[in-house]
């Protein structure tokens, strides 16, 4: 098939269009910045900002919808700046672009967190700036693809080598080599879930060969792990000093676990990643950059 990616060469981007190309797939990357290996085969690629309005004439069977300004759990984070690429964005790809099916990236983030058990039917309730763009994302993908297929993928964080150093595992690691603090608010008692990339593009994979498929999946490892657990398996892993600052909050703090029981009966998919080996991965990989 003609594949369009966009975020084609972002974290979760590069490893789909290289499992794609391998497949046999004409695949062409959309991205704000260059390929960061220009070697990798795509068909075409458009290097373009996609907060502004654009198009590209060119008959794709499938676009895959990843580009994002995404939440991260330490930095600014930029209310404008997800209204422009996630929302905005997204409506302007789906206006310059004829998408004959379309897979949409969003987040579990959009749900209602009550304490219970999420699927695709429960409530949504999204509460910060991030989670909302996302969903209205939704919203849109939605109103242009009323002729055709459409799926919305709701993942939990996702996690692997070549992530973004402001997520919580390259934080963990890298303060861990350092021997930095590792601070953990909550009381470090609350509940996790993450997906391995690889295990995510198996996801993908798996909508692309159910052609007939429509709808919202929830894409997780339901096994959940605890911060603190994870904190003190990095540092057990580094060989660090790390002190462990675990702030003594007593603020009661909902959980909220995602099912994927939907993309297990209708798509045979599930997470196979669990954390330890997705710990033990990313830190093979990246040993020698810290």
């Amino acid at each position: 098939m003609n594949i369009l990616v966009t975020g084609a060469n972002g974290f979760i981007g590069r490893r789909l269009s290289s499992r794609l190309m391998a497949q046999g797939h004409q695949v062409f990357g959309l991205s704000l910045k260059s390929p960061s290996k220009p070697s990798l085969g795509f068909k075409q690629y458009f290097q373009q900002d996609i907060t502004k309005p654009f198009s590209i004439k060119y008959p794709f069977d499938l676009v895959v919808h990843l580009a994002a300004y995404n939440i991260t759990n330490v930095g600014a984070k930029d209310e404008d700046k997800y209204k422009a690429v996630n929302i905005d964005g997204t409506r302007h790809l789906l206006q310059g672009v004829d998408a004959k099916r379309l897979i949409y990236l969003s987040t579990a983030k959009v749900y209602k967190n009550e304490g219970l058990g999420l699927i695709e039917d429960s409530p949504v309730f999204p509460l910060g700036a991030y989670e909302q763009s996302k969903f209205r994302a939704e919203e849109i993908c939605q109103a242009f693809l009323k002729k055709g297929p459409l799926v919305i993928l709701r993942s939990v964080n996702v996690v692997g080598a070549g992530q973004a150093p402001k997520a919580v595992i390259p934080v963990f690691f890298k303060k861990a080599k350092a021997g930095q603090p590792l601070d953990i608010m909550y009381g470090g008692e609350v509940p996790m879930q993450f997906v391995y990339v690889e295990d995510l593009v198996d996801a993908f994979e798996a909508v692309i060969r159910h052609e007939k498929i429509e709808g919202i999946y929830n894409i997780a490892y339901e096994r959940t792990v605890i911060l603190k657990q994870l904190a003190r398996k990095i540092i057990k892993m580094t060989h660090s000093i790390s002190a462990l600052n675990i702030s003594k909050s007593t603020a009661k703090v909902l959980f909220s676990p995602v099912v994927c029981n939907k993309a297990y009966k209708q798509l045979g998919w599930k997470a196979k990643t669990n954390l330890t080996r997705v710990l033990e991965l990313y830190w093979e990989e990246n040993a020698k950059n810290f």
